[in-house]
């Protein structure tokens, strides 16, 4: 008897909901709908948005090291060239100026390893590892590659496979 009350219990209780599931209005439901489909589409297009503005950024941040430029231009003007006063914006200017000329030729380069800074006349000497390679499927190359800054600015970049290692 326990179980046949149980069980007219369980089918009143699920009976219940889904006569209370047919009270909602069907045009509030239609709303509701379009609401969160209208919310889930900004949102996506957002976070496409955000990723197209990170990769541009990256890209002038690249650019700006390895052509000595500060940012954008601004009102069509020319952009002052950024000073590399210390040793580390020089490595941090000549890792990405590699990156950038891995880039150019073709490559994508990542620099793994500083080997050396040598304090030069008016500059630095930024010598490092890059690994390189051309498609993803390709196991990378080890690079090397040589900066040279001199007054404040890169003056050379070397990037290769023939580039001795210290």
């Amino acid at each position: 008897m326990n179980r046949l009350m149980t069980m007219a219990v369980l089918g009143a209780t699920l009976s219940g909901t889904a006569a209370s599931a047919q009270v909602i209005d069907p045009q509030t439901s239609r709303d509701l709908g379009r609401a969160v489909g209208q919310a889930a589409v900004a949102a996506q297009q957002a976070a496409e948005e955000a990723k197209i503005a990170a990769r541009q950024a990256m890209r002038a941040a690249r650019q700006g090291f390895a052509e000595g430029a500060t940012g954008a231009e601004r009102g069509g003007g020319y952009a002052r060239p950024a000073m590399i006063g210390t040793e580390d914006d020089a490595v941090d200017a000549c890792a990405m100026a590699a990156e950038q000329r891995g880039y150019d030729q073709g490559v994508r380069a990542v620099v793994r390893d500083i080997q050396g800074v040598d304090r030069r006349p008016g500059g630095w000497d930024v010598d490092g590892v890059v690994e390189a390679r051309r498609t993803w499927r390709e196991h990378p190359d080890t690079w090397g590659f040589r900066c040279q800054v001199r007054d404040g600015q890169i003056v050379n970049v070397d990037l290769g496979r023939d580039i001795a290692f210290r």
